[in-house]
């Protein structure tokens, strides 16, 4: 029988990149996924790649940095049936110098990756907590953990995820378990501009101990293992999935 046989499971970022592969490896072992994106050309791209494994797939347009589109969401969704897990991956990246990040840059990466993320996680939270079970993953960064040179918004709002996600493990326990994944450099569209120049490729190449960037379909064991009983005693933990670069 499939791991994730009859679980209802959501995942907000899934027009491309890791949000899709993780839908499509959580729809192969059986359950029914709800995708959301602002793309929704590129969302049916994930429903079709969904469909065609014979899973069963919803898309719904929505914008995490809306509250109460989020919560209007999550009480459309639960309507049709609890919800088992939900995999808070929608966010935004930026690469840029500290002292040319301005005010608004950093309030709009705040903006979608924590405040977005936590109207996410609040709004499924509360539901589950009256239901008494639920497990919440978010999508961090290796970056909110080891920092890296030109990414100071985008290592601030992954740190304070990190922090979001530990808080929340301890405060929903023991009904709810809330932990992160924090992958490394992928080869998604999100990151094609960056990996397109050699010597960036060949730096990530150099200080990764397996010695190359993630290909998107890798996160999707870990997404099934987290949304599945192997991880039903873990809450509060970031785990990386980064080729080893963290280092510590």
């Amino acid at each position: 029988m499939p791991l994730l046989n009859g679980q209802r499971i959501v995942v907000t970022g899934a027009s491309r990149g890791l949000g899709r592969a993780m839908a499509v490896a959580l729809a192969a072992e059986g359950a029914t996924v709800i995708v959301t994106g602002r793309d929704l050309a590129a969302l049916a791209m994930t429903k079709a790649a969904v469909t065609e494994i014979g899973g069963a797939c919803e898309t719904h347009a929505l914008d995490i940095t809306d509250a109460n589109d989020v919560d209007d969401f999550a009480e459309k969704i639960w309507t049709n049936g609890p919800v088992d897990t939900v995999f808070a991956n929608a966010g935004i990246s930026l690469t840029k110098p500290a002292t040319d990040t301005t005010d608004a840059d950093m309030r709009r990466i705040v903006e979608a990756n924590v405040l977005g993320s936590f109207a996410t996680l609040r709004a499924f939270g509360a539901r589950m907590l009256v239901r008494g079970s639920g497990k919440l993953i978010a999508t961090s960064s290796d970056i909110g953990i080891r920092g890296s040179a030109g990414w100071v918004a985008y290592a601030a709002s992954k740190g304070a995820l990190n922090a979001m996600v530990k808080t929340l493990a301890w405060e929903w326990a023991p009904g709810l378990t809330v932990n992160a994944i924090a992958p490394g450099a992928f080869a998604t569209d999100i990151n094609a501009h960056l990996l397109a120049v050699p010597e960036v490729m060949q730096a990530i190449s150099a200080e990764t101990p397996l010695g190359r960037v993630g290909q998107a379909d890798e996160i999707g064991p870990l997404a099934v293992f987290m949304a599945g009983s192997g991880s039903d005693f873990m809450t509060g933990e970031i785990i990386s999935l980064d080729g080893g670069i963290k280092k510590s």
